[in-house]
């Protein structure tokens, strides 16, 4: 189920949309970040946790969605911003059904207070990049009819829409991979390590020493 996208802004939002994509970092989320990506979901208030697993989860299945999230073909891209998770694009691998195009799923979430910000299209975008490096054909999207900011993300990259029963499906084709694509997802590699390393040493030193 995708994250729906109201309005929100915090008391020191970021003044543009563009301005808050700049002033964070998206970035693979490594396994050694479950319990960032559990914090970030916890952080969702009720409507965004209703509306990202379509129902009412407790914070229990919370815990183990974060903890089946990072394992096996699974990839998740995160928004961090002042070393903290507050966005998250999933991307999970749909079984292969003989005669179809091998595809996944997205779904996102996105803490309130940065909702409405061009977060989620930054993110779609970097998932639709591991997409095409994966050989994914057909990238899947599911929100709720009346979630227009993700229809318009999902129009962005030309998707075709169905309704199925009372959610709103889009297809993504997504291109074939490139020399380019795989060079933009090792450069990204080699930042979310980096980033990630140099975060959780930076949270490991006394708080007046911090970087943020």
């Amino acid at each position: 189920m995708i994250e729906t996208l109201p309005p929100g802004k915090p008391a020191e939002a970021p003044a543009s949309r563009s301005e808050a994509v700049a002033e964070g970092v998206i970035r693979k989320i490594v396994p050694a970040e479950r319990q960032d990506f559990l914090d970030h979901l916890m952080r969702l208030d009720p409507l965004s946790r209703f509306m990202r697993f379509g129902g009412v989860v407790s914070d229990a299945a919370l815990a183990r969605h974060a903890s089946r999230a990072v394992e096996g073909d699974k990839l998740l891209v995160g928004y961090f911003a002042d070393g903290q998770l507050r966005a998250v694009a999933e991307l999970h691998p749909l079984p292969k059904k003989p005669g179809r195009p091998v595809a996944a799923e997205a779904a996102f979430s996105v803490e309130r207070d940065w909702q409405g910000k061009g977060i989620g299209s930054a993110l779609m975008r970097q998932l639709v990049l591991l997409a095409q490096n994966r050989g994914i054909e057909d990238l899947e999207v599911v929100f709720l009819p009346n979630n227009g900011r993700m229809k318009s993300i999902a129009l962005r990259h030309e998707a075709d829409f169905s309704l199925d029963e009372t959610e709103m499906v889009g297809h993504m084709r997504t291109p074939r991979a490139t020399p380019f694509s795989w060079l933009r997802e090792m450069m990204g590699d080699v930042s979310a390590v980096f980033s990630s390393a140099f975060e959780l040493q930076d949270r490991m030193l006394p708080r007046p020493h911090r970087g943020h």
